[in-house]
């Protein structure tokens, strides 16, 4: 998948980006690829660290708005707050085995303080990102041009949960679910509310991969069988979803030469071609059958069911809300033919309204059906 997507990326480099960007590719290849053989922890610390360099040159090269030299500050602030901590768990490991190897010895949860867990999980939930430690990936994506984005959400997003993949022999995951479980599953629901209101197409497809990438720690908390498949699963078909809506904002935008909602609009007049593009892509983002990505989708519902039967309210909020928001751009993108004389704010509660009224009898139908 990171190949892949990392070769899908290189087709979206404009001419004037091709000298240093070839470069910047093989970098984020070399350095991903080695996150995932790696079995030193020093050495998937130090690739899993590097991976953000190529990133930061993206954002302050070919960066969209003059502050981006700020903006991609305030990432480098955000990994050497949460990440630099884990120098102490790499200092920890050495001191209690000589080695920095993963698999030379089996540890025992009594052996590790509980701080270890912490450690562990807040570092590599930076780049997933868990809503709190998430506000510079908007930015990040505002600013990153169509390549940027898509190595981004495709290639970078998903070394969190690798990482904490091949860590988890060092986590207590009773004493994490007890803290972080509620903090998890609440802000999974309130994030996607937050997507319901985003007028920037770009920010929407931002906010909905830290939506959706929010179950990756909370199947990794649930500790089963079924929860790891899932969150394998998971990581890979989010690794095709994110990059293929950021495809498409980047071709919108090549169109319409705008981002706002209540700008792009009418695609189904423009160009019939891209936007059955767009309809499949809209199905493959809600993970409808017969999409592969509505296996994951059913793993980590009945994972969430399997940690506790309450939880499953906020799996449906969040399930609620995600086709709302879907709906939201879908509706303006491919069928809204509002007059530009409308504001914007009027346009937009409007096509809310629609979108919220429309989601709301589907669910509605579709709980009928089940019940009955």
């Amino acid at each position: 998948m990171t190949i892949f997507v990392i070769y899908v990326s290189y087709f979206f480099i404009n001419s004037s980006e091709s000298s240093l960007s070839k470069v910047v590719l093989l970098l984020i290849t070399f350095f991903s690829i080695i996150v995932f053989l790696v079995n030193n922890v020093f050495l998937l610390y130090f690739f899993y660290e590097a991976s953000l360099l190529p990133i930061l040159y993206i954002i302050m090269k070919w960066g969209s708005y003059p502050e981006r030299s700020v903006r991609s500050l305030i990432l480098l602030a955000y990994t050497a707050v949460c990440s630099f901590p884990f120098i102490f768990f790499i200092f920890y490991l050495f001191s209690q085995g000589n080695s920095f190897n993963l698999v030379l010895r089996s540890y025992s949860f009594s052996d590790l303080p509980s701080l270890i867990s912490i450690l562990v999980l807040v570092s590599f939930s930076v780049k997933l990102p868990v809503y709190g430690l998430h506000f510079w990936l908007p930015i990040a994506h505002v600013e990153a041009p169509t390549f940027g984005s898509i190595i981004l959400a495709g290639v970078l997003l998903k070394l969190g949960g690798v990482g904490l993949l091949r860590l988890s022999s060092f986590v207590d995951f009773s004493f994490l679910s007890s803290f972080f479980l509620g903090y998890l599953f609440f802000f999974l629901a309130f994030v996607t509310l937050v997507c319901c209101f985003q007028r920037d197409f770009k920010r929407i497809v931002a906010y909905s991969s830290v939506s959706h990438i929010m179950a990756i720690p909370i199947l990794f908390i649930s500790n089963t069988a079924l929860s790891v498949k899932s969150l394998i699963i998971l990581i890979f078909f989010h690794g095709l979803r994110s990059p293929v809506l950021f495809i498409l904002v980047g071709i919108l935008y090549s169109y319409y030469s705008s981002r706002q909602l209540v700008v792009t609009r009418g695609l189904l007049l423009l160009s019939p071609l891209l936007s059955f593009i767009l309809i499949l892509a809209f199905f493959f983002t809600m993970s409808a059958p017969p999409f592969p990505s509505f296996v994951a989708e059913v793993l980590f519902f009945i994972s969430s069911y399997l940690l506790s039967s309450y939880l499953l309210y906020f799996v449906l909020l969040f399930t609620f809300f995600s086709l709302v928001y879907n709906l939201l751009w879908f509706r303006i993108i491919n069928f809204s033919s509002l007059s530009l004389t409308y504001s914007i704010d009027k346009g937009l509660s409007f096509i809310s309204f629609t979108s919220l009224s429309s989601s709301f009898l589907v669910c509605f139908s579709f709980f009928l059906l089940v019940f009955i």
